[in-house]
């Protein structure tokens, strides 16, 4: 299956006659004037996607002087072997070496590995292939094979057709070192830009698929143009959820589509990242987009817009600490040591809450997963793809608080004296274990692996669509690996897997975070990672690294109970889980100690 470009949409008839058909369905209307019955006309996709194999390879052997028998010699069960067509199609690049012997064709500086035909498209052709191989076809949310585009009309627009090929010409020169690639791609990008914000210009004819899919993709490619954190990317992320925000009712808010509200809040959560990366607090404008999902969510997605005000939370937090110099002994870092305990109360409790369209189940075939595509050969199901991606910002907020109390308690070892214990400390580390591993299992839900054949895939697809374009997901997956991976007190297996994956994420799509990524967890292997001093783990932590049972875990009688933690005689409960944008005010509440607390103390 090859991509060839953009067809002519004319009937045949005036394609025949070179001149220019209107397309009016069911004639057009320049045969209808010459009294002719109109052919119709041909598939785009069909087109688009076709098999000219055969065809170009006898072209290149007849240039390059090779006999038509030399090809046919080979067995026939090579070139269909169950293995090659089973797995997601995959294109490498590599460097074509000239020779005097054999004289390619002119724009071949580079070709696919076991393509042929790419030696005869445009470099802008390559770029679309690559993104619809790398980037689209196989992915969760997204086809499952070329074929299905046929169905697909967004893939038609000109700004996707453009911003496509930027993506797949910046993953190639990131591939391939090839700086005219670059230059290409931000040329695309231009245009896509022009376009897109031309097409919104009239907000009552906008084609909201198409521009979202649009935006999504200018953001993706900051990414992978090296920006994943920069201004650039965030603004993208901020204009699409502008976009959603004007396309929600301002009135009757019960009657706003779910999938726009999921679209909106799932831009909300891609905003946490860059700003805990970049150190910065959230942007007003988005607690103004997370109280207006609070009014139109449905009790299913309530959990949701719960979580996103805690890890907002975190984010302002940590923001703070790095902001500030706090002494130890100060006011400040008993404050800040009591909101870290509050966030991590509050999240221990979002997960025991969950039920219903939330319970995750854990499933195991070692036997039958590649060892490197699935952790420990155990993968995850849940009800959609929503709620499998809003499960992982719980998970690597989880991570970096408990990894935040343990900083705390070794740099605030006089403030933080009543506050922690031996046990504190090792509930953290196990939270962190247990949680690094179900971030690790959950990936191959969110990135199919090239490694992954068809009957592998089958048993991943049990988790089906709900959270909108499959590749968005895998700039803030990159960040949880990094943070599963380079946690404290995980076993150097998660580690090496972790690194392991991140580096073949980095050789599929030429993203260049999935590289940064990879190197920070070697570094964490290589005892590099600023994490608290290593201490002797408890031998009953090896419980923790048993595959949790979600479905086996029930509701909790008393909400007071489940979020609350003793931490040497004083047990904190959380409070109020709202969060303004300039605030990280803690709300403590104090239940009145036992007497033999009292006694201790």
């Amino acid at each position: 299956m090859v991509y060839c470009g953009k067809a002519s949409q004319g009937c045949q008839s005036c394609r025949t006659r070179r001149i220019k058909c209107d397309k009016v369905r069911p004639q057009c209307t320049q045969c209808i004037r010459v009294a002719k019955t109109c052919p119709g006309y041909r598939d785009q996709l069909e087109l688009m996607f076709r098999d000219e194999s055969t065809k170009v390879i006898q072209k290149a052997h007849a240039q390059w002087g090779v006999e038509s028998g030399e090809s046919s010699s080979s067995s026939p069960t090579s070139a269909t072997s169950p293995s090659s067509t089973s797995s997601r199609s995959r294109t490498s690049i590599s460097r074509i070496s000239r020779s005097k012997s054999s004289t390619p064709p002119a724009d071949d500086s580079w070709t696919w590995v076991g393509a042929p035909v790419e030696l005869y498209a445009t470099r802008s052709d390559q770029a679309v292939r690559f993104f619809i191989e790398h980037y689209l076809v196989g992915h969760p949310d997204e086809p499952k094979a070329s074929r299905e585009l046929q169905g697909v009309g967004w893939i038609h627009a000109p700004q996707i057709q453009n911003i496509m090929a930027a993506v797949g010409l910046a993953s190639m020169s990131n591939l391939t070192g090839d700086k005219d690639l670059q230059i290409m791609a931000r040329e695309k990008y231009g245009l896509a830009l022009r376009q897109m914000v031309s097409s919104i210009g009239n907000l009552a004819s906008i084609d909201l698929s198409v521009s979202m899919r649009t935006i999504i993709i200018l953001a993706l490619f900051e990414v992978i143009r090296g920006e994943s954190e920069g201004t650039n990317t965030r603004t993208h992320l901020m204009g699409a959820a502008t976009l959603l925000r004007t396309l929600l009712p301002r009135s009757g808010m019960a009657s706003a589509p779910s999938h726009i509200l999921r679209a909106l809040l799932q831009l909300c959560f891609s905003m946490l990242v860059p700003c805990l990366v970049a150190e910065d607090n959230l942007p007003d404008i988005f607690f103004d987009w997370v109280s207006m999902c609070e009014k139109i969510a449905s009790p299913s997605d309530k959990p949701s817009t719960d979580l996103i005000r805690i890890i907002a939370r975190l984010v302002h937090l940590s923001a703070y600490v790095s902001r500030h110099i706090i002494a130890d002994g100060h006011p400040k870092a008993a404050e800040v040591i009591m909101e870290a305990l509050e966030i991590d109360v509050q999240l221990e409790a979002w997960e025991r809450r969950q039920e219903g369209i939330w319970v995750v189940t854990e499933e195991c075939d070692k036997a039958g997963f590649p060892p490197d595509a699935v952790f420990e050969g155990s993968y995850h199901v849940y009800t959609d793809m929503w709620t499998a991606r809003v499960w992982n910002h719980y998970r690597w907020s989880r991570i970096m608080v408990n990894e935040m109390l343990l900083q705390f308690a070794d740099i605030y070892s006089a403030s933080g004296r009543r506050l922690f214990s031996a046990e504190n400390l090792l509930r953290s580390r196990r939270s962190i274990v247990r949680v690094a591993r179900d971030v690790l299992v959950s990936i191959p839900t969110h990135y199919r692996h090239p490694r992954l054949e068809l009957a592998h895939r089958t048993l991943l697809d049990q988790t089906s669509g709900g959270a909108g374009m499959g590749a968005a997901g895998i700039p803030t997956m990159l960040f949880q690996i990094r943070v599963a991976g380079c946690a404290p007190f995980v076993p150097d297996s998660y580690r090496n897997w972790a690194k392991n994956i991140l580096e073949t994420i980095w050789a599929d799509t030429g993203i260049p975070q999935a590289r940064t990524q990879a190197e920070l967890v070697a570094k964490a292997q290589e005892g590099g990672s600023p994490s608290p001093k290593p201490v002797q783990l408890p031998p009953d932590l090896e419980q923790e690294r048993k595959p949790p049972i979600y479905q086996s875990r029930q509701p909790v009688q008393s909400p007071a109970q489940e979020s609350s933690h003793t931490y040497l005689g004083e047990k904190f409960q959380a409070g109020s889980e709202s969060a303004g944008p300039s605030s990280w005010d803690y709300t403590v509440k104090r239940e009145p100690m036992s007497p033999g607390s009292q006694a201790r103390r």
